[in-house]
């Protein structure tokens, strides 16, 4: 009798340890996905040649020299939507350099942009003591369209020697908000 009550407890835990076990064998998984912030845009113009100008000329960043004519394409290449947001500087070359300001002057220059959604309105100021946004909230994948338009000094200063100048006007992208 001792034998059976032996034999019966042990296949009654074998019994009660198998249930577990069984239950344990189909486990349950998790599949995670994930996308990295990538904040990445292009532009199709890297330079702008305006050649010689005259005082008080309006040159346009075209490939026609027309005010309708937007000229470079951004793209977002990135995983996120970005702001799009862009700064210039002081022309430098030469014996007098020009200063960026809101209104053309003497030895001071102007420069606005547009975008596609304004394409004939030049009205973001391009600065260059901060950054001025260009684009907001920019998807994924899309392009956008934009120009600017450059007002040249209204007075050069009389010694100038005429030589080429030279500035860069920078464009950043940052993950929207």
């Amino acid at each position: 009798m001792k034998r059976r009550l032996g034999l019966s407890l042990v296949l009654a835990v074998v019994l009660l340890l198998a249930v577990p076990l069984a239950t344990m064998a189909a486990n349950p998984t998790v599949a995670i996905t994930v996308t990295a912030e990538v904040v990445a845009i292009t532009n199709t113009q890297a330079t702008w040649g305006i050649g010689t100008v005259a005082l008080d000329a309006v040159v346009y960043f075209s490939a026609t020299g027309s005010q309708d004519d937007d000229y470079s394409q951004i793209e977002n290449t990135g995983s996120v939507a970005v702001d799009v947001e862009i700064q210039g500087e002081n022309i430098e070359g030469g014996d007098y350099d020009w200063t960026l300001a809101t209104a053309a002057g003497s030895e001071t220059y102007s420069l606005y942009a547009n975008d596609d959604d304004t394409p004939t309105v030049y009205d973001i100021e391009v600065k260059s003591s901060t950054y001025t946004d260009l684009a907001t909230s920019f998807a994924v994948d899309d392009t956008k369209t934009w120009s600017m338009k450059f007002t040249t000094p209204s007075a050069f200063n009389a010694a100038d020697d005429g030589a080429q100048k030279s500035a860069t006007i920078t464009l950043v992208a940052s993950a929207s908000a």
